[in-house]
């Protein structure tokens, strides 16, 4: 029987919440490149460790650290358009077979939706 994760799956929301957390813990570091696929990376290489870091990590909806204004301009582009892909997700019931599948429609979505912007 093939693995099944449905659009409201724990896993998803998982991933999302680790895209935020990590994403604004980058961009306090000033990494900008590659954001959302390295910090699925990070997320799924340990995901233990991000959990128990996570308890004292500010909401993900808090800019926390970052000061600059163009990191603040993008994490709140990013927290946006992951409302957006969830919602559209939920609407229309999306699945998937595997992480790597989540992962990659995480990343082509969020970082293909920036780079068509920037072009």
């Amino acid at each position: 029987m093939a693995l099944k994760i449905k659009w409201n799956d724990d896993r998803v929301r998982g991933a999302t919440t680790a895209i935020l957390l990590i994403s604004r813990d980058r961009l306090a570091r000033g990494k900008t490149v590659r954001l959302v696929e390295l910090a699925l990376a990070d997320y799924r290489d340990d995901p233990e460790g991000y959990k128990q870091s996570r308890k004292t990590w500010p909401d993900a909806r808090e800019l926390g650290p970052l000061k600059n204004p163009q990191h603040v301009a993008y994490y709140n582009e990013l927290s946006s358009a992951l409302d957006a892909l969830t919602a559209k997700w939920t609407q229309a019931k999306r699945q998937f077979n595997s992480l790597r599948e989540l992962d990659n429609a995480l990343i082509e979505q969020l970082e293909g939706a920036r780079t068509r912007r920037e072009t």
